[in-house]
């Protein structure tokens, strides 16, 4: 305690203190962008064993693939890390990632780069479906390891890691990359790609240096080359001895008697040696091509989705080179810039461009061009005039829009990508009469449409293989009993809708067709590891064939003809980055070759080997047995569980991934016996009669988010205790927080409660609160103690116009009082104040390391 003259200068300097941080608060949120909910859910929830599956409108097709999907995956993950969960996962799903973005689950915004999150406070997983089953069910069982790794290490919790103080701290490139590694069955083609460039450009980090993006394929590189080199069950071995020690280096040692500095070290040995070794076999990019951007020297390290004008006298393209993702015109010939026409992540009509899944094109007459962006609540279609930069929105409105191809014949015409929410269709749009027609309209994930030189036919590539009709799909289908991860090449007759097949290469992806002359076509394929260019010809006999034109070390991506088929732009994976590149006549080119030779990585996978060694991956050597891509039954059944879903869900191969010279695990796998006895799983009643889910209705239900108390004795106050509480629903719609620091009654103590209300598009928030400090005075007549109070409340509102406008209003209400605890003739003074505010808040500003670099800001 402290001694003063004067209890009136404390209780002035409280009041300023107090008018001090009302104001200091104010400054800290007077800026910031906004997070805003334009849609109202209606949230439902279906349950299954071991997962609670929650969505909205339209969604059942969605969670029903979720369930099944999330169950497989969790089979997978016992099986392979030998450890069984104890706690039910909340699994949230959203019919798009627009949807996902407004989440109240988390409160920082989720870039389009973000296909999934898993949070500890609830171990709460959010997924949104982007329109692709293939990369729906990877990103849940990505998720899903997450989860596994807070139930096994952390018991499923935040509020458990505090009480039980654990200290356990994995690496990034840890968790990621055993998510990938799990949730690709190991190694995969884009990670070999990326990888290798690393390598043979000598960009690699050390395994303790693997970070950002380079924390999942660097990651997922290292866990594949251990379960190749030592055997697949090490990885469970090496998750449980992190459990029994709690010290992940600590366990690799004992798990691989090497350290992880030794295991690094030898990872990129292994890697350089397959991949240096591969690189002879390949032309780098610069033999056949010219290059128009270099991220090195340009800045940035995104340069992607060009499309030559039809004169052929400039290109567009996107690039970050700027900080921000912009849209720009260059010359075609030299790739010098002309000018930048669409300023990117700072506007409302363009607050994402979509690099993953980026859309620009141009009209007939080189004129306009034509982009897909996020423009607040949906997706959108902008026409932009070149010359005078003028912004036309289109009356579209859709879930999602990507890849947008202008018609090279008619002015009108725009072909696109949209979903729904529970698939992706290819749509037509009429500029003049407004009309827009689904042209697929069926369950498949179909992407990237380009027109026909005579405008007649839509390209574009499908996981739909055999099914070009829809009265050809059965009644009964269902995506989660289908193999999806083949994407082949199909035509559209956008008059009869007739749908051609044009490709089927079994294992692989193939994309960005573009149609030349003479009935040729141009496209994308990854069939023999690496993405290289490929031509659709036909023979003499009237027998369509392809061949490839480039033999490239870098992976290829995103290319663009001209209208006179001479030349063509592409995308490239170039030493860390993506450029692009030019190639003059490429149906003139030829490897004399039919097909490239096979990558090492998809050598030994056909063969049932592995990457680092010649070791079977089967029981029986080089075996393999097909999988039927069709199943025939509908319904949800608990015997599907057990199957790890990079089999069910895609691989046309059934391989045993142990090891010949490992130990195998005497014990058999028995999903459903292990959780019999735990009572969060004994869920009865969760299908109906005909194998669906039951549909609940969420209800509001809190549960604690942190809680933390401690309690004391003191010899002048008495008995204390402090507790803070964090109270809210699975959704995070309502939250409860509640601070309190007691000290005899309510009078003396110091306590705050808060709620907010957030399920709709204005955010209201409101809360009361209290707190008492104590002084001794020495007035010349002995000491005094004075009790000082404030107490009051407040009520706020916060109403987010777009991503980077806002309007907020508060009222607050404080009262402040001296008292003389000692002398109860002394009268109490107090002082009460009223603060209401109403402010609107701009900022489109990018931050550096400690402030804003660009954009600007008001309030």
């Amino acid at each position: 305690m402290e001694k003063h003259n004067s209890s009136n200068i404390i209780l002035k300097a409280i009041v300023l203190i107090i008018f001090a941080l009302i104001f200091n608060s104010s400054a800290y949120s007077q800026f910031g962008k906004n997070k805003v909910q334009y849609k109202t859910f209606d949230w439902k929830y279906l349950q299954t064993k071991h997962f609670d599956i929650y969505f909205y409108q339209d969604g059942y097709t969605i969670a029903e693939f979720a369930a099944v999907v999330a169950e497989s995956s969790l089979a997978s993950l016992s099986r392979n890390l030998d450890y069984y969960i104890s706690n039910r996962i909340p699994l949230v799903v959203f019919n798009s990632h627009n949807d996902f973005q407004q989440n109240n689950v988390l409160d920082e915004f989720l870039p389009e780069g973000v296909g999934g999150v898993t949070e500890l406070f609830k171990n709460r997983v959010l997924v949104p479906f982007e329109g692709n089953y293939q990369q729906f069910r990877h990103v849940i069982h990505h998720e899903l390891l997450h989860a596994f790794m807070n139930d096994m290490f952390y018991g499923g919790s935040l509020q458990n890691i505090i009480s039980k103080n654990i200290t356990l701290n994995f690496p990034i490139w840890f968790n990621e990359g055993m998510a990938e590694v799990q949730s690709l069955n190991g190694l995969d083609k884009e990670t070999d790609m990326y990888i290798r460039d690393a390598v043979i450009n000598n960009y690699l980090p050390p395994l303790e240096y693997l970070d950002g993006y380079f924390a999942y394929r660097g990651g997922q590189s290292f866990f594949a080359f251990l379960q190749d080199y030592y055997g697949k069950h090490k990885i469970g071995e090496l998750m449980n001895n992190i459990k029994s020690l709690n010290n992940v280096e600590a366990a690799f040692y004992e798990t691989y008697k090497l350290d992880v500095l030794k295991l690094g070290e030898k990872w990129q040995k292994e890697v350089s040696k397959i991949y240096w070794s591969d690189a002879r076999k390949r032309e780098e990019v610069y033999d056949f091509a010219k290059n128009l951007t270099d991220h090195t020297k340009d800045g940035g390290f995104y340069n992607i989705s060009p499309v030559i004008s039809p004169d052929g006298k400039m290109f567009a393209f996107i690039s970050n080179r700027d900080d921000l993702f912009d849209v720009f015109l260059a010359d075609v010939k030299t790739g010098e810039i002309i000018e930048k026409i669409v300023e990117g992540n700072t506007s409302n009509n363009f607050e994402e461009l979509q690099v993953l899944t980026p859309g620009l094109s141009w009209s007939p007459d080189s004129r306009k061009i034509a982009i897909s962006v996020k423009a607040g609540e949906n997706d959108a279609i902008f026409i932009i005039d070149v010359k005078s930069g003028k912004e036309v929105k289109l009356p579209v409105t859709l879930t999602s829009i990507s890849n947008v191809s202008w018609s090279k014949k008619d002015m009108n015409l725009l072909a696109f990508t949209g979903s729904d929410g529970k698939q992706s269709d290819i749509y037509l749009y009429n500029i003049k009469t407004g009309t827009l027609k689904n042209l697929t309209s069926d369950i498949f994930s179909d992407a990237n449409p380009t027109w026909s030189p005579d405008g007649k036919s839509i390209l574009f590539n499908s996981d739909r293989k055999e099914y070009i009709s829809r009265n050809m799909i059965p009644k009964d289908f269902k995506m989660y009993n289908f193999d999806f991860n083949q994407k082949d090449l199909y035509s559209m007759d956008i008059v009869t809708e007739e749908i051609t097949r044009l490709t089927d290469a079994p294992n692989s992806n193939e994309t960005y067709v573009q149609f030349g002359l003479d009935n040729k076509a141009l496209y994308v394929s990854d069939e023999s590891g690496i993405s290289n260019i490929y031509v659709i010809e036909t023979d003499s006999l009237g027998i369509r064939k392809s061949r490839p034109i480039t033999n490239s070390l870098n992976p290829i991506s995103q290319i663009s003809l001209s209208n006179d088929g001479k030349k063509l732009l592409f995308v490239a994976l170039n030493k860390g980055g993506y450029d692009i590149f030019s190639m003059d006549n490429p149906f003139s080119r030829n490897l004399n070759i039919d097909k490239i030779e096979e990558t090492e990585f998809v050598k030994r996978k056909q063969k049932g080997l592995n990457l680092v060694n010649n070791d079977s991956l089967s029981d029986k050597g080089t075996e393999v047995t097909k999988v039927d891509s069709i199943k025939t039954h509908t319904e949800y059944n608990d015997s599907n569980i057990t199957k790890d879903t990079t089999e069910i869900y895609g691989s046309e191969i059934t391989l045993n991934f142990e090891n010949k010279k490992s130990n195998k695990r005497d014990k058999v796998f028995n999903f459903d016996s292990v959780y019999s006895n735990n009572p969060n799983f004994l869920i009865e009643d969760y299908q109906t009669s005909d194998g669906s889910f039951k549909i609940n209705d969420y209800k509001i239900k809190f549960s604690p988010d942190l809680v933390y108390g401690n309690a004391d004795y003191s010899s002048f106050y008495g008995v204390q205790g402090v507790a803070s509480i964090a109270l809210s629903d699975l959704l995070g719609n309502h939250r409860i927080f509640i601070i309190t620091s007691m000290v005899i009654d309510l009078k003396n103590s110091d306590y705050a409660i808060a709620y907010q209300y957030l399920p709709k598009r204005i955010d209201i928030g409101g809360g009361i609160y209290h707190t008492a400090r104590f002084v001794l005075y020495d007035k010349g007549f002995g000491d005094n103690l004075y009790r000082f109070r404030n107490y009051g409340g407040y009520l706020t509102a916060s109403l987010p116009l777009s991503k980077f406008k806002r309007v907020d209003a508060n009222a607050s209400i404080m009262t402040i009082s001296q008292e003389n605890l000692d002398n109860v003739n002394e009268p109490i003074i107090s002082k009460s104040f009223v603060v209401p505010s109403l402010s609107y808040v701009f900022d489109n500003t990018t931050w550096g390391y400690l402030a804003p670099v660009s954009g600007s800001r008001f309030n």
